[in-house]
């Protein structure tokens, strides 16, 4: 590894504080002008915020991987917002 590798790598730090402002700059996209947080997110919101696919977060929620509801068979999940907070931490573990 040479001088201009060590250059480009990151530190667990920028990591953070770029998944932080990340995470900050989309969440003032789906909730412009409010300084509270959603109670619930569609699964098409959840998957934006977190990168994840669509298909993979209704998979998760019928598996009840994630903390979801559905009023019924045939209208859409509706993931806790506290789902995403539990998301980003395990993402901050695991960096």
């Amino acid at each position: 590894m040479n001088k201009e590798d060590l250059n480009q790598l990151l530190t667990r730090k920028d990591l953070e504080n770029w998944g932080q402002t990340f995470l900050d700059i989309l969440m003032a996209k789906i909730n412009p002008g409010k300084n509270s947080q959603k109670e619930f997110y569609t699964p098409k919101e959840f998957a934006y915020l977190t990168g994840m696919k669509y298909s993979t977060v209704i998979y998760r929620c019928k598996r009840s991987k994630l903390k979801a509801r559905q009023d019924g068979s045939s209208c859409s999940w509706q993931i806790s917002a506290s789902e995403l907070n539990r998301f980003q931490e395990e993402a901050n573990e695991n960096v």
